[in-house]
């Protein structure tokens, strides 16, 4: 079994084999739904690049044993339980700002000039909020975990503010040149009035085993390294950000109607970071049990949301 663990955390090898499965079922449903080969190649490319990404950041955060593909295996195995090949453009283009407006703040670790960071951080996160209205009414509050980074003062404050005001003022500019200014009250109503209700969403049998693949990664983790002192100052503060912006996110997804599918994806490569994390040592059996109860379990739930879609 120990073997068998290491091989699953430590191999690049499982890493491949995860995200030709990711792929392959990708390309299963893209098939039976009928959706555009064109747009549901994009979103598996979106796939594997959301992976690169979080490879870059365990490895540059030192969060899960520096070189380790681990995390990228759990994201792409969440990827295959539940594809999103049916979002549409706005959607997809949120899951790539998000987390490389995660990425940009996670990097601003004890930085007292990281204005910058925020800066751009915020201008994804505006552009996000743009194209799904709903998120406006929470996305701006990721600057608050900026306290747990040692890097929130007055400027960087400011910078995110600017930031986040940036495509709004393009936005105006640009409808005001061209003559379509009345575009703006829609936007605000679309604010006022969600896109749509998300409570239906919930009894999709694919929403479902995703957020319970994501509670099987998360919790575990969060109780077991929330207690770990030994973790190096940096890795711990990052580890604490990723924790907080995802409960936050967890929340929006759930309060505010219209923010479940934009969110999905993002939440689920932030759990797949976080749940990464307790697994790195591979010599504790009660872990590696835990991980093999944890695969068998994604046969489970896999079969589970296929079966009650086909």
């Amino acid at each position: 079994m120990n073997k068998l663990a290491h091989f699953i955390v430590h191999s690049k090898a499982a890493t491949y084999i995860a995200a030709l499965l990711c792929i392959v079922v990708g390309i299963v449903q893209m098939v039976r739904d009928g959706a555009g080969y064109l747009h549901g190649g994009l979103v598996l490319l979106a796939y594997l690049l959301a992976g690169l990404l979080l490879v870059r950041t365990c490895r540059e955060l030192s969060l899960n044993g520096g070189k380790s593909t681990f995390a990228a295996t759990l994201y792409y195995l969440g990827c295959a339980i539940a594809p999103r090949l049916s979002g549409s453009s706005s959607e997809g283009l949120v899951f790539l700002l998000l987390p490389t407006a995660l990425y940009l703040l996670l990097r601003t670790y004890r930085h007292r000039f990281a204005m910058d960071g925020y800066f751009l951080a915020f201008v994804l996160v505006g552009v996000a909020c743009m194209l799904v209205p709903p998120l406006l009414w929470a996305m701006p509050l990721l600057v608050l975990c900026g306290i747990l980074m040692d890097s929130l003062h007055g400027r960087t404050l400011l910078a995110a503010l600017w930031g986040l005001l940036c495509p709004y003022w393009v936005m105006v500019g640009v409808l005001f040149l061209t003559d379509r200014i009345g575009e703006v009250p829609l936007y605000l109503q679309s604010l006022a009035s969600p896109l749509a209700a998300s409570r239906a969403l919930w009894g999709q049998p694919l929403v479902l085993v995703q957020w319970l693949w994501m509670l099987l990664l998360v919790v575990p983790a969060i109780v077991k390294e929330w207690l770990n002192h030994a973790m190096r100052a940096q890795a711990n503060a990052s580890f604490r950000f990723v924790t907080v912006s995802f409960a936050m996110m967890s929340v929006a997804a759930m309060a505010i109607p219209g923010a479940c599918l934009a969110l999905s994806p993002c939440l689920l490569l932030i759990a797949s970071l976080i749940g990464s994390v307790q697994f790195m040592d591979t010599g504790r059996r009660g872990w590696n049990i835990y991980l093999i109860v944890l695969l068998l379990l994604w046969v489970l739930l896999g079969g589970y949301a296929y079966g009650a879609n086909f």
